[in-house]
């Protein structure tokens, strides 16, 4: 098969960083646990590919040739990917764990900075210490059938994000990435954002109020202690991948056609904070 070079159209130097640098795609730091090692992650590339095949095979009986089509050449493309030859696509395992290492990376180093910055303003102005912590917001619109999938635009919804926060006056350093998840029919996008906060309950209040409940019992926010970094590979982990093979391995591949049209890195959500690429690795700098 021919290996076709990825194409990126933004934050063009920050994919090519990741994707020609071997390390992300080995077992090295940061890790990940135990279930996302890079042998478990080949396996779980074959089984995508498998997954792909069949509904190709489908997609060709139900005479949709165009379906079928987009299915073959995104399971060739994963088949391809390979050492100095990486796809960069959003849904191989492979190169999705790459962009998820490096992202990782950057955000412990990002931490440390802000740590320290933090510690250093309460101790000069005598004002409590803020806290990282890790606010899981979840709008119960925004949620999408598999048939709905083709209109999801996850760079678009982070905007959207982006603009409702602002509006709402927050102005605060903020890291994040959205994240899919399925839901029992439907297919529910939400987003785990890092921050830093010297009044948790006070700030899941204020959330509250932006991204509200629609029945008794919904949890739309919900804003939790770091007690590590350990939360950070959770948060930029876009799907459970694993746990989609187990139960919804026949509505996959919907998705993985969404994921494949998004660049790994449009899924953050950065607020003033800049991204950028240094000797093939990210830098997530303070504006």
């Amino acid at each position: 098969m021919q290996y076709r070079a990825p194409t990126f159209r933004r934050h063009v130097r920050a994919h090519e960083a990741v994707v020609t640098n071997e390390f992300w795609y080995g077992d090295g730091s940061p890790y990940l646990g135990p279930s996302f090692t890079a042998k478990k992650t080949a396996e779980r590339q074959a089984d995508v590919i498998g997954i792909l095949q069949r509904a190709a095979k489908s997609a060709e009986t139900a005479g949709d040739r165009t379906l079928a089509r987009a299915l073959w050449d995104l399971a060739d493309k994963l088949y391809d990917c390979s050492t100095r030859a990486r796809c960069g696509s959003l849904d191989c395992p492979k190169c999705a764990r790459a962009f998820q290492k490096a992202k990782v990376a950057a955000e412990e180093a990002l931490i440390l900075e802000l740590t320290t910055a933090n510690n250093k303003t309460s101790v000069a102005s005598s004002t409590k210490t803020k806290k990282l912590v890790m606010a899981n917001v979840v709008p119960l619109e925004m949620t999408f059938t598999p048939t709905q999938l083709a209109t999801l635009d996850i760079q678009k919804r982070n905007r959207w994000l982006k603009e409702t926060l602002t509006r709402a006056g927050f102005t605060r350093v903020m890291f994040g990435s959205a994240d899919i998840s399925w839901e029992n029919g439907f297919y529910q996008l939400h987003w785990h954002i890092g921050m830093f906060t010297s009044n948790r309950k006070a700030l899941t209040k204020r959330l509250k109020r932006i991204f509200p409940g629609k029945d008794k019992g919904d949890r739309p926010v919900v804003v939790s202690k770091t007690w590590s970094l350990g939360f950070l590979p959770y948060l930029n982990k876009a799907i459970k991948l694993p746990e989609l093979l187990r139960r919804n391995r026949t509505r996959l591949p919907e998705l993985l056609l969404v994921l494949d049209r998004t660049e790994p890195l449009d899924l953050m959500v950065l607020m003033k904070l800049r991204l950028s690429a240094q000797q093939c690795r990210l830098i997530i700098r303070p504006i």
